[in-house]
C-alpha cells in the first residue's frame, strides 16, 4: 500500500467514519465529487486569493468581503496567500510535492510580523469551529518559520462575518504535537489490523461510499 499522507480533512474523515476512510483513502474505490456548497467554497477562496495576491477585484458574489481584505492588508507585515505547507514524518519542513511529505496543510492567509504570525482560514459553511485545525496551522508555521514564537489562528465565517480565534505559543507546541500524533496513530492501528469500523449517522446520505456500504443510513 502507498504510504499514507495526512491533512486535517483526512483525519476528520477517519474520525467521522473509518469505513468511509477505507473506501476513499485506502482502496480508492470511491471519490468525493463535491457538491454545490463545495463548488461555492472553491469560488470564494479563489476570488479572495486573487484579490489579496494580485489586487484583482472581487467577483459579484464575493464583493461583500472587501472590508475583510482591507483589514488584512492594514495589518502590515509580510502577506502570504494560499500557502502550501508540508512536513515529513520526522516533523521537519519539506516541499508540498516531495515524496517525503507526510502532513499537508493549506493556509488561506498568512501574515508574518516579527516573531508573530497570523493565520486566516476562510469558512463558507455553517459555524462549527474545530480548534484542532487551528492548532495544526500553528504547528505548520512553527515548523516552517523557526523565528516565529506566537501564532494567532482565526476561522473567518463568511456567512455571518464573524471570527473564532486562538493564540498558540511555540513553548506549548510539544503538547500540541502529542494530540495530533495520537490521532494519526489511530489510523496507523486501523491499517495494521485492517479494522475499519463504520459509524452510521446522518452523514451517510452525503458519503461517496453510501452505495457500497451495507451500514449506510439513507
Amino acid at each position: 500500500m502507498t504510504e499514507l499522507t495526512h491533512s486535517f480533512s483526512s483525519l476528520k474523515m477517519y474520525e467521522n467514519c473509518p469505513k468511509r476512510y477505507y473506501h476513499q483513502r485506502i482502496t480508492k474505490e470511491v471519490k468525493d465529487t463535491g457538491s454545490d456548497a463545495t463548488y461555492y467554497g472553491e469560488r470564494v477562496h479563489e476570488a479572495l486569493e486573487h484579490r489579496l495576491e494580485s489586487k484583482v477585484s472581487l467577483t459579484e458574489e464575493t464583493k461583500a468581503y472587501e472590508p475583510l481584505c482591507d483589514m488584512i492588508e492594514k495589518l502590515g507585515g509580510t502577506l502570504h496567500v494560499e500557502q502550501k505547507f508540508a512536513l515529513t514524518e520526522n516533523l521537519t519542513a519539506t516541499g508540498w510535492w516531495d515524496t517525503d511529505a507526510w502532513l499537508r496543510s493549506i493556509l488561506d492567509v498568512l501574515v508574518i510580523k516579527d516573531n508573530t504570525a497570523i493565520v486566516f482560514d476562510w469558512k463558507t459553511g455553517k459555524r462549527r469551529p474545530d480548534f484542532t485545525q487551528l492548532e495544526m496551522f500553528a504547528l505548520q508555521v512553527f515548523s516552517h518559520y523557526p523565528n516565529i514564537d506566537n501564532v494567532k489562528s482565526c476561522f473567518v465565517w463568511l456567512k455571518d462575518m464573524t471570527m473564532d480565534s486562538d493564540t498558540y505559543h511555540r513553548a506549548s507546541s510539544g503538547d500540541m504535537w502529542v494530540g495530533l500524533l495520537s490521532r494519526v496513530e489511530r489510523i496507523s492501528q486501523s491499517v495494521e489490523h485492517d479494522k475499519w469500523p463504520p459509524k452510521p449517522s446522518g452523514l451517510c446520505r452525503y458519503c461517496p461510499a453510501k452505495n457500497i456500504c451495507e451500514y449506510a443510513i439513507n
